[in-house]
């Protein structure tokens, strides 16, 4: 875990080393090879989830049987069940592996009482809180404001290094397209350029 705490204190700078050290303790660091699930649709998992290294997508599977992307998360990102989390019911996502993946792993029920002591740590819960919000915001303007191609040359200018490494199918399932219509606004744009 110690290879990690550099890490860390760069993503959250305003924790000390013995912030950092009592994170550690009461986490784990998991590593997911392709397709490894992190949290199942339908089952209670209280866990959040900081990505080390790799990459993650969350997904529902519909009434209808088909799988749908609902968040995609690397390095430095966090991922969780949020149903979960906050209500303790079963989960609205599965989490799965895309990419071989080190995941640090924080059991909230843990982690809350941890923070109830004067701890630096309510910091991450507080920053936490408000990253889920801004999230949400600008998932909600992604589909209620944005063309289909427009949603694409967001994604690309916000996450280039992803475009090359998200499987097609989950790249249009996160944009909410066939993997027809992307190739489709992939060669439009690429015309445009």
């Amino acid at each position: 875990m110690s290879n990690y705490k550099q890490e860390i204190h760069n993503l959250f700078p305003f924790l000390e080393a013995e912030d950092i050290d009592e994170l550690l303790a009461i986490s784990k660091i998991t590593t997911l090879k392709v397709g490894d699930k992190l949290a199942n649709q339908g089952e209670v998992n209280a866990n959040m989830h900081l990505i080390l290294k790799g990459l993650l997508r969350s997904y529902v599977i519909t009434s209808s049987g088909e799988e749908r992307t609902v968040f995609i998360a690397k390095s430095k990102m966090r991922i969780a069940s949020f149903n979960s989390i906050l209500h303790n019911l079963p989960s609205e996502v599965t989490i799965e592996a895309i990419e071989e993946s080190d995941v640090l792993v924080v059991n909230s029920n843990i982690f809350q009482k941890v923070i109830k002591s004067e701890s630096t740590l309510r910091l991450l819960e507080k920053q936490g809180v408000r990253n889920l919000f801004a999230d949400a915001v600008e998932r909600l303007h992604f589909f209620t404001v944005l063309s289909p191609e427009e949603r694409f040359i967001q994604f690309r200018d916000k996450h280039p290094d992803l475009l090359q490494r998200v499987p097609q199918k989950y790249l249009a399932s996160y944009l909410g397209i066939t993997t027809v219509s992307l190739s489709r606004i992939k060669a439009r744009v690429a015309k445009k350029m």
